[in-house]
C-alpha cells in the first residue's frame, strides 16, 4: 500500500512509500523525525513508537491502544478523540498524564488534588519532586487513573 505522511500545516510530504499500513512506515522510521505529521484517524494499534518525535503531530481519533510509548515526545500532540487505553510506557510523558487528566470529569478529583495536578502539569514535575513534595497526597491521583485503566504512575509511585 502507498503511505503518505504529510505535515499537517504545510501539506509537504514526511514519508512516502510502499507499506503494509501506516503503523507499519512509522515502526520502520523510528527516528524519523514525525513532528507537526498528520496522523489523524491513524491505526497504531499495538505500534512501537519508542522515541518517536511526535512533538505537534495531529493524533485526533488516533488508535493508539497497546503502542509502546516510552520515551515519545509528544508535546503539543493532539491527542483528542485518541484511543488511549492500553497504551504502555507513558510513564515519564506529561502530555499524556495532562490528556488523561483533560478526559476526567471535574468531580473525578477534590480541589487539593487538582492544585496538585496543577502543580505537575505546568512546572513538568520530575517523579522524586513530586514524591517529596506531595508525598501521599498525590496517591488517590494515581489511584484514580489506575481505575481508569491507566496504572503505571501509581504502580511506579508507590515504588519510589
Amino acid at each position: 500500500m502507498n503511505i503518505e505522511i504529510r505535515n499537517q500545516f504545510d501539506n509537504k510530504i514526511i514519508f512516502c512509500g510502499e507499506y503494509e499500513s501506516i503503523k507499519d512506515c512509522l515502526e520502520k522510521n523510528r527516528n524519523a523525525n514525525l513532528q507537526y505529521a498528520n496522523l489523524q484517524d491513524a491505526n497504531l494499534q499495538g505500534a512501537n513508537l519508542q522515541g518517536a518525535n511526535l512533538q505537534g503531530a495531529r493524533l485526533w481519533g488516533a488508535n493508539l491502544q497497546y503502542a509502546n510509548l516510552q520515551d515519545a515526545n509528544l508535546q503539543g500532540a493532539n491527542l483528542q478523540e485518541a484511543r488511549l487505553q492500553y497504551a504502555k510506557n507513558y510513564l515519564n510523558s506529561h502530555y499524556f498524564f495532562a490528556e488523561i487528566i483533560r478526559r476526567q470529569p471535574l468531580k473525578t478529583f477534590v480541589d487539593k488534588e487538582w492544585a496538585i495536578i496543577g502543580k505537575i502539569i505546568i512546572h513538568e514535575l520530575c517523579w522524586e519532586t513530586i514524591k517529596n513534595k506531595f508525598g501521599n497526597k498525590a496517591l488517590p491521583i494515581f489511584k484514580k487513573l489506575s481505575e481508569k485503566g491507566f496504572g503505571e504512575w501509581e504502580k511506579y509511585y508507590k515504588e519510589l
